[in-house]
């Protein structure tokens, strides 16, 4: 990922980081075509876990996805439309379940995702319509990580941090940021508080714009996630981009940044020594 754009500005004794990395595509969700056609009574349910198809599993069992929601496309036609429209028709409505199930629009912050089925070919050509939206988990290495429970309001309990983003490059400068776990040595951490710019059918703002909105709400997100100003951290930010914008992804997340790799958590540090 390329820095757009980069500055430093003094706020208090933190300093703020203003780049803002324009992430193409669609980074954190997913679509699938099931090899098998259902019909709309054999679709599992919210609540319900899975495989990476439709087939429904014990949530106390290891699972690929967690169903937030099920529902109906709008009308896009008869011939089976291109990805690019049932994307736009699929994602939005599925990261918006994904904060209302998970208890929080944090997710972008997290190793959650959106995951979305649709009708393969065979069933949209007998008038399927339906789609279902799911929650699935990477490892930090973006494999997919198979869950054990349920994911339900896990961000509007105390399971943030079992899922937190961490990077052990530059959100706000390097193209990679470079995901890593928690517990290895990072560079910067994904903190609560992302940010909403808007919503998919208006216009997706320019550079420009994300940065005046996110500069002074994700310094003062880092500020009350490290619980202190300090030198040796600051706020940085990436936002999806104008090309997944029209697919729902309408946030920017902020992480708190230190100025060299540690090993350990910047949560609640206050005035303590960065970690070694």
């Amino acid at each position: 990922m390329r820095c757009w754009r980069a500055a430093v500005v003094a706020l208090a004794a933190l300093s703020l980081a203003a780049c803002t990395a324009r992430v193409a595509g669609t980074p954190d969700a997913q679509v699938v075509r099931p090899s098998i056609t259902p019909t709309v009574d054999e679709l599992p349910k919210p609540g319900q876990c899975t495989t990476t198809g439709v087939e429904v599993l014990d949530c106390a069992q290891r699972h690929d996805a967690e169903v937030t929601e099920v529902g109906e496309l709008p009308e896009l036609g008869s011939a089976y439309p291109d990805d690019r429209d049932l994307r736009r028709a699929v994602l939005p409505p599925c990261r918006a379940a994904l904060t209302a199930y998970l208890g929080s629009a944090d997710h972008d912050a997290t190793r959650l995702q959106a995951h979305a089925f649709w009708p393969s070919r065979d069933g949209w050509a007998r008038g399927d319509r339906w789609r279902v939206c799911a929650v699935v988990e990477l490892a930090p290495d973006g494999s997919r990580a198979p869950r054990t429970g349920s994911a339900k309001d896990l961000l509007k309990a105390a399971g943030f941090s079992t899922v937190q983003l961490c990077a052990a490059a530059s959100p706000g400068v390097d193209r990679d940021a470079a995901i890593t776990g928690c517990d290895q040595p990072h560079r910067a951490e994904a903190v609560p508080g992302v940010l909403s710019l808007g919503a998919p059918g208006d216009p997706a703002p320019s550079l420009e714009q994300v940065n005046a909105k996110a500069a002074d709400h994700c310094a003062r997100a880092v500020r009350s996630y490290v619980g202190a100003d300090r030198p040796d951290v600051f706020a940085s930010w990436r936002a999806f981009g104008s090309q997944a914008w029209s697919e729902g992804f309408t946030s920017a997340v902020c992480y708190a940044e230190a100025t060299r790799p540690f090993t350990g958590r910047l949560w609640g540090l206050g005035a303590n020594p960065l970690p070694a």
